[in-house]
């Protein structure tokens, strides 16, 4: 049982009573007790100051950064972490102290870190804040996700590659007609026709071939792709290369709306894609297999929030299908849950594509009114203004 603490437990009047050197000597101890509760935790826990100076360290973030106490004792937390981060966080921290704008303190998130030796790793960081005396002292539990990670690829693999497979039937028809073009043309010209124009016709079905075969091994490689500032539009885009003849043929009209002036936003291009393309598919399910509207509609929605200084990209893509009961919301971005086991679903789908959203800063949800339409929204980080970000 843990003793008690001299500044809770002790009534008022007898701690006044007691002499300064019992004070002092109590003082100590329980000082001495917090220490080691902390020190001893599993989690690695950071203290900093309100201008990000680093005031605790404890042996759990010794082990997993790298550097001992002494060695990030009064430097500055950025220190810790990679760009775009570490450029950020005093904006951010001045933000938070102007506005009151929470994005991490009270909430946690998962941001990627850097070790002494230059790692960079993912974490899970959940910061709390506390005022003490007249001081604000900002603590961060610090979790190491690299493991979480690297199971999510390979999941994130296994999902791209059943993506691969729904992909391939569509592809085939997307190749055979440009194919088929090109046999036509061919043909005329070795019957003695010399209108340029073949010639050219061969050429542009060939390009469509080649980008359409570029976008499928762009989709399918398995590389490390770094996060850089991208424009979604673009990605989305590069989708509907994939998918748009095949849905034009299923009576699916997909409408995509860029609103405004929208920042890029940092992100994985080929996870991104991933995440795109397994909502737009399931939109397409959920619209073929369940809905008797005479318009099958796909709305994919584009725009920036938040202020210049801290952006957010937002993607909706809503469909006028049957909707989503809400049982079944509740658990639709559990791992392996599906309702299309008959029909191959893995129950992946939007459990990767949520771990991937939300390993990049961002948040996905869904919004449903059953019998009527369906809605998943993405947010993500955006890229900074070279304005904002020199402020």
């Amino acid at each position: 049982m843990s003793s008690p603490s001299p500044f809770i437990d002790r009534p008022s009047s007898h701690w006044e009573q007691l002499p300064i050197e019992q004070r002092l000597r109590e003082l100590e101890a329980e000082v001495s007790r917090l220490r080691g509760v902390v020190d001893h935790a599993v989690d690695a826990i950071i203290s900093i100051d309100c201008n990000g100076v680093i005031t605790g360290f404890n042996h759990a973030a010794e082990r997993l950064f790298g550097y001992s106490f002494e060695e990030v004792q009064g430097r500055n937390i950025h220190m810790l972490m990679p760009e775009p981060y570490s450029a950020e966080h005093a904006g951010y921290m001045r933000r938070y102290f102007e506005t009151g704008e929470r994005r991490i303190i009270g909430i946690g998130r998962k941001v990627d870190a850097l070790k002494k030796d230059g790692t960079i790793f993912p974490i899970d960081l959940a910061v709390s804040e506390a005022l003490i005396g007249e001081e604000r002292v900002f603590t961060g539990i610090v979790r190491d996700l690299t493991e979480q990670r690297a199971l999510m690829a390979r999941l994130t693999l296994a999902e791209r590659l059943a993506a691969i497979g729904e992909l391939a039937a569509g592809i085939a028809h997307e190749v055979n007609n440009p194919v088929n073009a090109m046999i036509n043309c061919a043909q005329l010209i070795l019957d003695g026709d010399t209108d340029k124009t073949l010639c050219e016709d061969i050429i542009s079905e060939g390009n469509r071939i080649a980008s359409i075969v570029s976008n499928l091994l762009n989709f399918a490689r398995d590389h490390a792709e770094q996060v850089r500032p991208t424009r979604v539009v673009e990605v989305i885009d590069r989708s509907l290369a994939l998918l748009g003849r095949r849905f034009q043929k299923q009576g699916v009209e997909v409408l995509v709306e860029e609103v405004g002036e929208v920042p890029k936003a940092l992100v994985r291009t080929q996870q991104l894609q991933q995440v795109i393309l397994n909502l737009i598919v399931n939109a397409r399910d959920a619209l073929l297999e369940r809905s008797t509207q005479p318009e099958k509609m796909i709305a994919i929605r584009i725009a920036a929030l938040g202020s210049p200084d801290a952006e957010q990209v937002e993607i909706r893509v809503r469909d006028n299908g049957p909707g989503i009961p809400e049982a079944l919301r509740a658990r639709i971005f559990d791992a392996f849950f599906t309702t299309k086991k008959n029909r191959g679903g893995t129950g992946l789908g939007l459990s990767v594509s949520r771990e991937i959203v939300e390993a990049h800063g961002g948040h996905l949800s869904v919004e449903s009114e059953p019998g009527a339409w369906t809605e998943f929204r993405i947010l993500l980080p955006a890229e900074r203004s070279t304005e904002s970000a020199s402020q």
